[in-house]
């Protein structure tokens, strides 16, 4: 063999030796790794960077990188929430017609009286993308691109003529910055380019002849695109934002070319990114008294004066002492020494891959720290914080229906509470507006929102076009009810009672004189709700023999309410308080009961219509099972009929969205069924998400509230704790998983739980609360009362 063949084989040993000496604990964590041997081709490959605040999608080419990047408020469109004439009379029309049962003539009567323009919003925008060229002229001869979750930290490696070369990007919390750092391991002196590109609304310019200046203002054309047919909006310039990119570190030379930095004949660099817009959560809208172009360049001169070691260290600190609240290690055997993909495509083929069930366990958590919580003020959205497209699918909203919801179904249990502080916020604007249409509409001192709104808070129905906007909009005002409960469980996890008092009694007092005053008396004496919906699904109305959307008394209508008030009755104890107590108590005696049908599944109406759609995505009326608990072992007739409901919906071809195949995991979790669970949560990694891991919704979009629903599922199958006073343990373990140990869980009552498991049992317990209190372990037909102090832990062995 000659030395032309020798070289790229010593130089990916070298590599391979560099990378085990330099990263001695990768192999470690490898289960918190996701890596390629390739760069992405496309968004969908990428790996995703976030603070809460800022977002980033990351490639890793090799002569060409490309960061797509996010900042959390920018938005297009205004604040805006129509309202037609005369709109109380008209509501109390609709609702008396769907009273009656005339629903075909209550829908018509909608569309011409309360259907209303702009129907819809406009969308969240991305930044923009940072391009960084590079002057390789060879193609590499070994290359890998991971994302270590417990990190943060995104790293690219590769070899070039037998030299290596490594680049590392994050971003940083604790400086509020996209960090971007490129090194010649063996000093190979290299050329840059720095370019920033947005397709629309910027002026770049570079500034002190070292940083890329962007200043923008959107622009919605009032004669441009919109991608909805009942309108998005008012035209016109509206959020201002801005981003600088300087270097923080560079043993070349700085060079400008037009809106371009050249980095020349360098080993090493640091970029630092920063971004800002003028938007205001106090407000819910755009504030001109905010300079985002001066925000954005304070906060990267305050990055710029520091070492790029101590940020990537703070970073890895702040970042791990997070992530390493939870720890799941499944005894298992995983093929570590493939790619991501390749395991995904083994997965799809029918492998058993454990490993990668637990890599999408915590990806999901990461996801969460990366678009939900510590710099941000808002939610994470239908897409988390990463949206690549100037109109966004959905607008990249918040939808009420589930989406939302489900986003946060494991923050809590996942020990991420924090992230409960930026959505309550921002429920307490929604609130807030929500006033207004629960006062037109019927007169009420409550708040309502409808089924999708945005950072400007529309609590209006909104619908891409009339019909969506009175089916989807108008039939479904327990959205803002139901976003109450989320506040609600972070008070059931934590105990907090200021923030009972302060945020979360508010919003569920307020929702429950909404609904008190919403309920209408139907002619057996029951309170129903008038208009209602299942959510996207349609019934056949026996009346018409057509497709019908509206109705009353929706099975899932009924069990929110139902939920609302048990949340409203608990908080008033709590409080010692009886504002509404006394109204609710008599209400819930006249409350429609949920129901089983002729075909042995839970009813999904108040009668028992025939569905249009029997495989249909949304399967509401088991909210009840899940994430609520009124169907449980304690009810065996709805329990049982809940899962022929899931049967039934699974034969007719359901499940077919990432988002509904990770309720259906939480939904088996629920019924104790751990081998179901275990196979939908196969299905939905190895059938329903990206090369990136990202959750998919056919035709192939990303709507990041199956990674989080799925999270939620596996956290569902090793701990519940939904029955008050009790915790149990593996209550949904599958065969795959049974040997192993996690740590860290949350329960209700503010527990913290660490346990291990052998051959599907548990054999040891440590349980910590900071606040001290009294629960019930149960594990399978075992169970232990505990009454733990003030930050004391027992640890519980059960033989």
């Amino acid at each position: 063999m000659n030395l032309k063949h020798i070289k790229p084989f010593i130089a990916i040993l070298y590599l391979v030796l560099a990378s085990c000496s330099e990263k001695h604990n990768d192999l470690a964590n490898i289960s918190n790794t996701l890596w390629y041997n390739e760069p992405a081709t496309e968004w969908l490959e990428a790996l995703p960077l976030g603070n809460g605040h800022l977002g980033a999608m990351v490639f890793g080419g090799i002569k060409e990188e490309k960061l797509y990047l996010n900042e959390e408020s920018l938005w297009a469109g205004i604040p805006e929430d129509p309202y037609p004439e005369n709109v109380g009379g008209h509501y109390k029309r609709f609702q008396q017609l769907n009273l009656e049962g005339n629903y075909d003539e209550a829908f018509d009567y909608a569309m011409k009286n309360l259907a209303v323009s702009p129907t819809a919003y406009r969308s969240y925008e991305p930044l923009g993308k940072l391009f960084l060229t590079f002057g390789h002229d060879s193609p590499p001869e070994a290359y890998t691109r991971r994302l270590d979750l417990e990190t943060g930290i995104f790293t690219v490696e590769y070899i070039i003529d037998g030299k290596r070369f490594r680049r590392e990007s994050f971003i940083s919390a604790d400086y509020d910055v996209l960090v971007y750092r490129f090194e010649s391991l063996d000093g190979e002196r290299l050329s840059s380019q720095i370019d920033f590109q947005r397709e629309k609304d910027v002026t770049v310019e570079i500034v002190g002849n070292q940083i890329i200046e962007v200043t923008g203002q959107i622009f919605d054309d009032p004669e441009g695109f919109d991608d909805n047919r009942g309108g998005s909006g008012e035209g016109g310039y509206h959020m201002k934002f801005s981003s600088h990119t300087g270097i923080l570190q560079n043993n070349g030379e700085t060079l400008t070319s037009g809106n371009r930095l050249n980095i020349e004949n360098s080993t090493s660099f640091t970029l630092i990114a920063s971004a800002a817009t003028d938007y205001s959560i106090e407000k819910m809208h755009f504030d001109r008294s905010i300079d985002s172009k001066k925000n954005s360049m304070a906060t990267l001169q305050a990055a710029l004066k520091v070492p790029y070691d101590q940020i990537r260290a703070q970073h890895i600190v702040e970042h791990s002492g997070i992530f390493n609240r939870v720890e799941l290690e499944i005894q298992t055997v995983s093929p570590d020494s493939l790619s991501t993909g390749e395991r995904l495509e083994r997965l799809a083929e029918g492998a058993e891959d454990v490993g990668l069930e637990q890599l999408f366990f915590q990806y999901g958590r990461y996801l969460m720290m990366s678009s939900g919580m510590r710099r941000s003020i808002l939610p994470a959205s239908l897409q988390g914080i990463w949206s690549h497209k100037m109109w966004a699918p959905w607008e990249s909203d918040f939808h009420l229906n589930i989406n939302l919801q489900m986003n946060y179904w494991p923050v809590e249990v996942c020990n991420l509470t924090e992230a409960a502080l930026p959505l309550s916020k921002f429920m307490q604007g929604l609130a807030k507006r929500g006033k207004v249409p629960a006062q037109k509409y019927i007169g009420s001192d409550g708040w309502m929102a409808h089924h999708a709104t945005n950072p400007f808070g529309r609590v209006t129905p909104k619908g891409s076009y009339q019909q969506s906007q009175v089916a989807n909009g108008y039939c479904f005002p327990l959205g803002g009810a139901w976003m109450s409960l989320t506040l609600w469980r972070h008070y059931e996890f934590t105990k907090d009672e200021k923030y009972l008092r302060e945020s979360v009694y508010p919003l569920i007092a307020g929702a429950s004189k909404f609904i008190l005053d919403f309920l209408q008396e139907n002619e057996k004496g029951e309170l129903v709700t008038a208009p209602s919906y299942s959510p996207e699904n349609s019934y056949i109305n026996p009346a018409t023999g057509k497709p019908q959307l509206n109705t009353v008394a929706s099975t899932m209508d009924m069990q929110i309410i139902r939920s609302v008030f048990e949340a409203c009755l608990e908080a008033e104890k709590v409080l010692g308080t009886n504002e509404l107590s006394d109204r609710i108590s008599a209400a819930m005696k006249r409350l429609p009961v949920t129901k089983v049908g002729s075909n042995g599944t839970i009813q999904e109406w108040y009668e028992d219509y025939e569905e249009v759609d029997k495989g249909h995505r949304h399967i509401s009326h088991l909210f009840g099972l899940y994430p609520s608990s009124e169907i449980s072992p304690e009810t065996p007739v709805l329990f049982e009929a809940a899962e022929k409901t899931i049967e039934r919906r699974l034969a007719e071809g359901g499940g077919q969205t990432g988002w509904s195949r990770a309720w259906i995991v939480n939904f088996y979790a629920r019924l104790g069924n751990g081998e179901q669970a275990h196979e939908h949560l196969e299905g939905l990694i190895g059938e329903q998400l990206s090369p990136n891991f990202f959750d998919l919704h056919p035709p192939g979009i990303f709507q990041i509230d199956g990674n989080f629903g799925g999270t939620a599922g596996v956290a569902e199958m090793l701990i519940q704790s939904h029955v008050p006073g009790k915790i149990y343990l593996l209550p949904a373990l599958p065969e795959a998983w049974k040997t192993g140990k996690v740590k860290g869980l949350k329960a209700r009552g503010n527990f913290v739980v660490d346990m291990e498991w052998k051959n599907g049992a548990v054999t040891k317990v440590n349980i910590y609360s900071p606040i001290g209190g009294e629960v019930t372990l149960i594990a399978g037909d075992r169970s232990k009362r505990i009454s733990l102090a003030q930050q004391e832990t027992k640890s519980v062995k059960f033989n």
